[in-house]
């Protein structure tokens, strides 16, 4: 792996740099945006995953990592509910990582946190069971170097489950939604944050993603079979479960 920024793209080293600015506010502006909901979807996401892995991989001791890991919240989770696995937590933005190790602590948790690229994962191939990523896949600048990074380093039928923004399908509820992403998400995330391109990226990377890339047929390119898809709250976020072809 290699940690240079002089490897990284204009848009992904600023990408990177907002999220160091708003590290520290980053936790209560979400809770405050999504009216606590992130942290419910990130539980049901747990949830679904562990029902799977009891059914169809009961091995006790697996090794998970999660992918733009952030403050953490996702791999504290899996580390409460796997606990007889091995956690690592990655993400490109180190002021990120000092919260999520903090957390980390104060839970008495053993999670290792490595600061590093999707694009270029630094783990020998066929590692891991399992690899998680929530609310991260849209902010990939290199999504198919990293899908081929995350198809190399799971196991034969390896797991992958991602967490995501989405937009509703019914007519009213995407009116609703559209009116509540860019007239107040975008506005208080920026008031809050302090960074008016943090929330105005936010709004334009969902509605991106969400238009270019039809995630099943994105993953089944990318040699994953669909296990399951669950919509949550309205289709405002959704779980993919998908295994390695």
């Amino acid at each position: 792996m290699n940690n240079n920024n002089e490897f990284l793209s204009k848009k992904e080293k600023k990408i990177i740099n907002m999220f160091n600015h708003i590290s520290k506010k980053y936790d209560i502006i979400n809770q405050i945006l999504s009216f606590g909901i992130d942290s419910l979807w990130r539980k049901k996401a747990v949830c679904l995953l562990s029902e799977y892995t009891k059914k169809y991989n009961k091995k006790k001791e697996k090794n998970i990592l999660d992918l733009a890991t952030g403050t953490g919240d996702l791999a504290i989770l899996l580390a409460n509910k796997f606990t007889d696995s091995t956690i690592i937590g990655l993400d490109p933005s180190e002021e990120m990582l000092k919260i999520a190790r903090e957390k980390i602590k104060n839970n008495l948790l053993k999670i290792k946190i490595i600061q590093g690229y999707s694009q270029n994962i630094p783990f020998e191939n066929e590692r891991f069971d399992i690899v998680t990523i929530a609310f991260g896949i849209r902010n990939f600048q290199y999504i198919n170097s990293s899908m081929k990074e995350i198809h190399r380093i799971l196991k034969p039928s390896g797991i992958l489950e991602i967490l995501e923004f989405s937009i509703p399908e019914n007519f009213f509820l995407k009116r609703i939604y559209y009116i509540y992403s860019h007239f107040i998400l975008n506005k208080i995330g920026n008031l809050v944050s302090g960074s008016k391109f943090a929330y105005d990226y936010l709004e334009k990377s969902i509605k991106l993603f969400y238009q270019k890339n039809k995630i099943n047929d994105f993953l089944k390119y990318h040699k994953f079979n669909i296990i399951n898809i669950q919509k949550l709250t309205f289709g405002i976020a959704t779980i993919y479960l998908s295994r390695k072809k």
